[in-house]
Parts: C-alpha cells; structure tokens; sequence
C-alpha cells in the first residue's frame, strides 16, 4: 500500500523487531558469567531501551499521520517527528496531549501507576548518565523494570496512534 511516493511500513512490526533485538540483549546480559561484560551490556541495554522509545514514538506518529493527513501535512509532520525533544515522562505526556487532550490524560493515568512514571524518568536519567560519560550501575533487576515500563509505555501509545482495526 503506497500513497503518493510513500512506501508503506509495518510500523507495529518495526517496533516489535527493535523489542525482540532489546530482549536479546537483556538475555544475554543476564546469562553472562563475566561481570564486567555483563555490566557493559545492562548499560548498553538502557541505551538501547531509551532509543526504543523515542523511536517507537517515531514510528507511531509517522504511522498515525500516514494514516490521517494529506501529503503537505505529512511531510511536515514527518520533519517535526525527527525532532522529538528527549522523552522524559513530562515531555512524553506534552507531546502526546498535542494530538489529542485524551490520550494525554489516559497517559498522566498510566504513568501515575505504580512507580512507572519514576521507572520512565530514571530510565530517562540513566541514558543520559552513559551518554555524558557518566558511570551508572544498572542491575539485572532494574533492567528488567526499564523494560517492563518502557513496552507497557509503548504498548499504551500503540493502542492510541496504531490502534488495531
């Protein structure tokens, strides 16, 4: 399927793949022997959840405007979503409220649960640490709650931008 010059993506399938390739990785980290190899793939795996979402969000918002907007709108669109600002929970919920007020509120609700909103903005603040040659120590426990709350986070976009027919 191809509208004007656009190639179609299985964006709930680009997801998926990025998932699988980050679930590898957790794995793998958590059936290393070596310590420090293991703590250079639990820190490459954060790096690598944090991606996930921002390109996730990416895919869900190129994939919503392929599906709701003329060509102009969409190559505008697709411009703005490369530019996404650094996910953290508030900028998250901001840019998700700007397509519509309901999803915003549905998110605030989410991320309300639980601790997901700290686990997110932690996740946020790890990336950022490793990124600016700060050591971080990440734990195989706390992966797994990065990534718990960052596929639930995603899983919970999804359903708004890529519902399922």
């Amino acid at each position: 399927m191809t509208r004007a010059g656009v190639r179609y993506i299985d964006r709930r399938a680009a997801i998926r793949r990025q998932l699988g390739e980050i679930d590898s990785i957790v794995l793998l980290a958590g059936t290393e022997d070596d310590l420090a190899v293991r703590g250079y793939l639990e820190q490459f795996a954060v790096v690598r959840l944090s991606g996930f979402l921002e390109a996730s969000l990416g895919h869900m918002i190129n994939g919503y405007l392929e599906e709701h907007t003329a060509s102009r709108v969409l190559n505008f669109g697709k411009r703005q979503a490369k530019r996404l600002p650094s996910l953290n929970p508030e900028n998250l919920e901001q840019l998700v409220a700007s397509f519509d007020k309901e999803w915003g509120a549905s998110l605030n609700e989410f991320l309300a649960l639980d601790e997901n909103r700290q686990t997110l903005a932690n996740l946020i603040g790890a990336r950022h640490a490793l990124a600016h040659g700060d050591m971080t120590h990440v734990s195989g426990s706390l992966l797994r709650q990065y990534q718990s709350v960052a596929e639930a986070t995603i899983s919970h976009l999804m359903d708004r931008f890529l519902p399922l027919p």
